[in-house]
């Protein structure tokens, strides 16, 4: 196999010429208003609550791997999916400083949305089992499109904006095929 680094806008070495790699992603944080609110809406997507971190008080490390003067929360590691690279999030009601999110001051349909995209298995049956449970969405589940491979694709918001997207491709797809779709010049 030929060396490239057309992949590497960085031009760093392979990771493995210094014994070093990435392995995974192990978690990415989400940002809670109301740490209760927010656990129960990820808990009836199927996340499971994986380290509770609600009373623990952070060492004064957190603040400075951020490069924050101070940092405190109220929080949560939770998983969705099997195995040691399950997908994870960190749940975090920001106490100290606390978070406020600037797009809030605006209607969701003006401001760029944060998402969170979750393989998922049925779309439609989760549509209507997490309506049920009161989970308001976006709009309706789309319907079946052979010619970029989606099965279904629905949308709602977490209790903060954040937009969660249940996305189903049909067998043997691993995204959206791009082949049929128009260019910009």
């Amino acid at each position: 196999m030929a060396e490239s680094n057309d992949r590497d806008p960085m031009g760093s070495a392979d990771a493995s010429d210094d014994g070093w790699a990435v392995q995974s992603l192990f978690h990415f944080i989400v940002n809670a208003s109301n740490f209760e609110r927010s656990l129960a809406f990820y808990r009836a997507l199927g996340f499971k609550l994986l380290r509770d971190n609600r009373d623990v008080i952070w060492p004064s490390m957190v603040a400075e791997n951020f490069g924050m003067p101070v940092a405190q929360g109220r929080g949560a590691l939770l998983a969705i999916g099997e195995g040691e690279t399950h997908t994870r999030i960190d749940l975090i009601e920001w106490l100290e400083p606390k978070w406020e999110d600037p797009a809030r001051s605006l209607p969701p349909e003006r401001y760029v949305p944060r998402v969170m995209a979750l393989r998922t298995r049925n779309v439609r049956a989760a549509y209507r089992e997490l309506k049920a449970k009161g989970i308001e969405f976006i709009g309706e589940p789309r319907e079946r499109d052979p010619s970029i491979g989606l099965e279904s694709v629905v949308c709602c918001r977490d209790p903060d904006g954040l937009v969660v997207e249940l996305i189903e491709y049909m067998p043997g797809v691993l995204g959206s095929r791009i082949e049929s779709l128009a260019r910009r010049e």
